[in-house]
């Protein structure tokens, strides 16, 4: 073996060596308390508090950030019955951030001597003894299983039907809905907070409807005249008025 292959092989080793030797000091770099969890950021909470969060989570500070399942921690999160959707990212060397999506309240179902407060998807958020703070349309005509509790969906066409049409209509007219009642015969009544009862009649897309209602009741005509509706007709499409 020549000289020149005696030094090559030598350097081949020696590079080698060095490389292994990086790898161990990173390894071990990588496995020092300094890449241990020891701050976690929650982004997008504001009906859950931070602590029931960290419940959920169970004992993660501490632990080495490489070795964190920030998918199984997420899964976790989303047991909370306010939680829709949770994304966990690790901002290196010690954070762990949490983006959550909470579920919004969409409805209030009279059921018996309690309030059932759900989201447009009809899952059950909380369980109200009394009138809760934040007010949101009250639906009858609607029976919620006793076997299910918070974070489960209610399977009911009438409500999912009566989700629906709240899904539809604008903010400024969900307002003004004191009660959406489900009849029997699959027609939906709103009763105004004024008192006023509006006929909906049966149907999926209520988009031309709550327009016309819409207009109706921001019209002036109708102002003038509104102490004496009893009622508005809507079943045909066309406003129909009743003293």
């Amino acid at each position: 073996m020549s000289l020149s292959q005696t030094k090559s092989n030598t350097s081949f080793i020696y590079i080698v060596a060095l490389i292994c030797l990086i790898a161990v000091a990173i390894f071990m770099f990588s496995k020092s308390d300094f890449f241990l969890v020891n701050n976690i950021s929650t982004e997008g909470l504001n009906n859950v508090a931070e602590d029931e969060v960290a419940k959920l989570l169970g004992t993660v500070k501490g632990e080495n950030i490489f070795l964190v399942d920030t998918g199984a921690l997420a899964q976790k999160v989303k047991l909370h019955p306010l939680i829709n959707d949770a994304v966990i990212t690790k901002k290196y060397p010690g954070t762990l951030v949490i983006r959550i999506q909470e579920r919004m309240p969409a409805a209030l179902i009279l059921n018996k001597d309690k309030m059932v407060e759900v989201d447009l998807q009809g899952v059950i958020l909380r369980y109200y003894d009394t009138w809760p703070q934040k007010d949101s349309p009250v639906v009858t005509g609607i029976k919620v299983p006793e076997t299910i509790g918070p974070g489960q969906k209610i399977t009911s066409p009438g409500l999912e039907k009566c989700l629906r049409f709240i899904g539809q209509a604008p903010p400024d007219l969900i307002a003004l809905f004191g009660e959406i009642h489900y009849g029997q015969d699959e027609q939906l009544f709103v009763y105004l907070t004024s008192g006023i009862e509006v006929k909906m009649g049966i149907g999926e897309d209520y988009d031309k409807k709550l327009k016309l209602l819409r207009e109706l009741l921001a019209s002036t005509e109708f102002k003038i005249m509104e102490k004496a509706i009893k009622y508005i007709d809507l079943t045909a499409g066309k406003p129909v008025l009743g003293r």
